[in-house]
């Protein structure tokens, strides 16, 4: 089924400078990028964006690392990907959330760490989970004139 999913590449990758081995990664699953921008997350997005999460004991941390609090206040790139089973595609290439249970050949598992500094699950990357949340996220961080056809 073809869908279209969000990508973030997060504050800590692009701390890292792995947004260009990142998008290498996912352009590998053959699907069609048809949006991409550079951000500067305030918190009133991040809030938005992770607003299923609100009321959970981690939840002040996300908002901290996707508005770049933990990383300098390094910025986040948000893309637009559409394909056939787009989303499961960009979710098995991520891996898992903890990076610490990712295969090696995952994006997270390669570059993501948990930081205990800062008590930070460093993900790399952040990928819609289902349509719904698609749809929802792709609203959230792109104008329908951002979109490419």
């Amino acid at each position: 089924m073809k869908e279209r999913t969000l990508v973030l590449i997060k504050p800590d990758a692009m701390a890292k400078r792995l947004a260009g081995n990142i998008i290498t990664d996912l352009y590998t699953l053959n699907l069609k990028m048809i949006a991409l921008k550079l951000s500067n997350v305030k918190r009133e997005l991040a809030e938005m964006h992770y607003t299923e999460h609100k009321g959970k004991p981690f939840y002040e941390d996300l908002i901290k690392h996707l508005t770049g609090e933990l990383h300098n206040n390094e910025k986040v790139i948000a893309i637009v990907y559409e394909g056939e089973d787009a989303i499961k595609k960009v979710r098995e290439a991520i891996g898992k959330t903890n990076p610490d249970e990712c295969e090696s050949w995952t994006i997270r598992g390669k570059y993501g760490k948990i930081n205990t500094k800062t008590n930070c699950h460093e993900t790399v990357v952040h990928a819609s989970d289902s349509p719904e949340s698609a749809k929802r996220e792709i609203e959230l961080w792109f104008d329908k004139d951002e979109i490419v056809e």
